[in-house]
């Protein structure tokens, strides 16, 4: 059978690494592609620092005279800048995310370590839901409390102040000449919904949380607990780690031997097998000559005697 503990760790890794992440590079891809494109229609006024546009379309509500008027956009960026914190967010929040559930992926390790990033995953993806309900809610506060433009009177009245989303979707609606507004209008409203599926993968990424902390023993081994161990699930528990703790082991029956009770064994006589001795044959051998001393050849005495 096929080990499938490969397979169970990718799809444990979807909501952190494969859902939450491109959420937030694609937040913050629509966000800067608002941004060009409104600022690629303006004209920067050094002076001041303002943005100034310039509109095609009548004076008047029903009248037939079209002139250009000059817009100068005053933008309220919180909330843009509410919706680049929560991208910087997903990333740390999706790292913590990858990187404690592959600690995670295996039952067997420290349980103080293991509990510390059970413990960071949750909080950070906690803090990243309610983050993207509170910019969700704050930015479509801002956006519904605008003082939008009911008629062309209106247009350039006062100084007006609003977000990106606000100018882009109400030049297209008052000036449809404007191909460009309705592209940023579409693409400023994506990134304010797309809060919505950065706080739905969080959730997920609490889900597959909850799968390995089930494993360990749920949220008795979360707060401190005895834990399962990983070679026999549900049989036995690890042994705390805690300094001073005492782990008590389940005592196991003894049974004590009782001879009265076994039954007598027969009793085998086995008899010794009896040898029957291999004759040996006698070898002989001829007499051998005796050995001989090897006489050496007299040698030549270098010395000579001298008579005097």
């Amino acid at each position: 059978m096929r080990n499938l503990n490969g397979f169970r760790v990718v799809l444990l890794l979807i909501p952190p690494l494969f859902l939450l992440l491109p959420v937030g590079v694609i937040t913050l891809v629509l966000e800067r592609i608002t941004n060009t494109l409104i600022l690629a229609q303006t004209q920067r006024d050094w002076r001041s620092g303002s943005y100034d546009i310039t509109v095609y379309g009548p004076t008047s509500t029903g009248s037939n005279d079209f002139t250009n008027k000059d817009l100068t956009l005053r933008i309220d960026n919180a909330p843009t800048l509410a919706i680049l914190g929560i991208c910087i967010l997903v990333y740390i929040v999706s790292a913590i995310g990858v990187f404690g559930i592959w600690e995670l992926r295996r039952v067997e390790g420290t349980s103080r370590h293991q509990r510390v990033w059970t413990w960071l995953i949750f909080v950070s993806n906690l803090i990243m839901i309610g983050a993207s309900a509170g910019v969700l809610g704050y930015a479509s506060s801002v956006q519904s409390n605008a003082k939008e433009w009911q008629r062309y009177e209106d247009v350039g009245n006062g100084e007006q102040e609003f977000t990106r989303e606000t100018w882009a979707c109400q030049i297209d609606k008052f000036y449809s000449d404007q191909s460009w507004a309705g592209t940023a209008c579409g693409t400023a409203k994506a990134t304010r919904y797309m809060l919505i599926p950065m706080a739905v993968s969080s959730a997920l990424v609490l889900v597959s949380l909850w799968i390995l902390v089930r494993d360990r023993g749920g949220l008795k081994w979360l707060i401190g607990g005895k834990g399962r161990y990983g070679g026999f699930q549900n049989v036995y528990e690890l042994r705390p780690t805690s300094p001073g703790a005492q782990r008590i082991a389940p005592v196991m029956p003894q049974y004590a031997p009782q001879p009265a009770y076994w039954p007598a064994q027969p009793i085998y006589q086995w008899q010794p097998h009896q040898v029957q001795p291999w004759p040996q044959q006698i070898y002989q051998q001829a007499p051998q000559p005796p050995m001989l001393p090897v006489q050496q050849p007299p040698t030549k005495s270098t010395e000579q005697v001298v008579f005097r």
